[in-house]
């Protein structure tokens, strides 16, 4: 049996993950969490075999939630399951020990295959995203991880103080890094910034969620 623990800031999508998985006789659902510090508490405390996690999360993102977890728990496997189908997320999730990346915009038979392949200890990379996580390159990998972060938060719309709050850096820290993120970017305004990321696929087009589908299959 497949333990697996999922962490998605949206209930819906933890329910349908729940529900697509819970159907295969292999696999077990055994907790879930809707933000970063909560699943780090509740991962110890369930021991699974395979973590599924978003990588926008309300109070870190899914590449730092990788790195805490795999620093905890060096055996356990992460698939990051996302709506980011560009860009330098998907390789730096990977680089940070990720061992799977699935769209959601694929169907839960996809999901299902990844976390077998996962747990097996095999990296998984679905169709969707395959070619370009390996060999596409973009803007936003010039910027270091800290930049990148910022520049993640700041196309979610966040103000330098909630961003401040968030990554527990001072106000002129944030808008030193702003700064940097749009000189090397060569934008602007946020408009524009967001705009980019859109085309980069560092988050969905504009009235896609990202809707994540269930499917019975196995």
């Amino acid at each position: 049996m497949i333990r697996v623990f999922v962490i998605d800031d949206h209930p819906l999508v933890r329910v349908g993950l729940t529900w697509v998985l819970e159907t295969q006789k292999d696999l077990r659902v055994v907790g879930e969490a809707g933000n970063g510090m909560s699943a780090l508490t509740a991962v110890a405390r369930h021991h699974p075999d395979v973590v599924i996690c978003d990588f926008h999360l309300p109070d870190m993102d899914g590449l730092e939630v990788t790195r805490r977890l795999l620093v905890e728990h060096p055996d356990l496997k992460v698939l990051i399951v996302s709506v980011v189908e560009g860009g330098p997320v998907p390789r730096r999730l990977l680089a940070a020990g990720a061992m799977g990346y699935v769209s959601k915009a694929r169907d839960g038979s996809a999901v299902v295959r990844a976390v077998r392949e996962v747990a097996a200890g095999r990296r998984y990379l679905d169709d969707a995203l395959g070619a370009r996580v390996l060999f596409e390159t973009t803007p936003f990998d010039q910027l270091s991880p800290r930049q990148l972060e910022v520049a993640l938060l700041m196309v979610q719309g966040k103000r330098n103080a909630d961003i401040a709050l968030e990554l527990d850096l001072t106000e002129s820290t944030i808008r030193t890094v702003r700064a940097k993120v749009m000189f090397k970017l060569g934008v602007q305004t946020d408009i524009a910034l967001a705009r980019l990321a859109m085309d980069c696929g560092l988050i969905p087009p504009a009235g896609d969620g990202g809707t994540f589908r269930s499917n019975r299959s196995g």
